[in-house]
């Protein structure tokens, strides 16, 4: 997934204006940090729901049992919502 070297940003005083070297860095460094942000969010969905596991790395799968996943809890909040109603009563 793309080179494994960090490009830093380029951050000069106010008013000075970025060289197109240095707003290639900058671009490059920020769609780093946005893969990178995807990636942690992935991982944390594959910790989070019980029917993934680590070696599923499809972005596709990993959304697709998370809706699934979501679903189920609504159901069973639902559920638990109707036992506490009739326990109520």
């Amino acid at each position: 997934r793309g080179s494994a070297a960090r490009v830093s940003r380029v951050i000069k005083k106010k008013g000075e204006l970025l060289t197109e070297p240095e707003k290639k860095a900058n671009h490059i460094a920020s769609e780093q940090k946005r893969r990178m942000n995807i990636r942690v969010g992935y991982d944390q969905l594959i910790q989070i729901v019980p029917t993934l596991t680590p070696s599923q790395r499809s972005e596709a799968l990993i959304l697709q049992k998370t809706v699934e996943y979501i679903k189920y809890l609504i159901m069973e909040r639902e559920i638990l919502e109707g036992q506490m109603k009739e326990a109520n009563r």
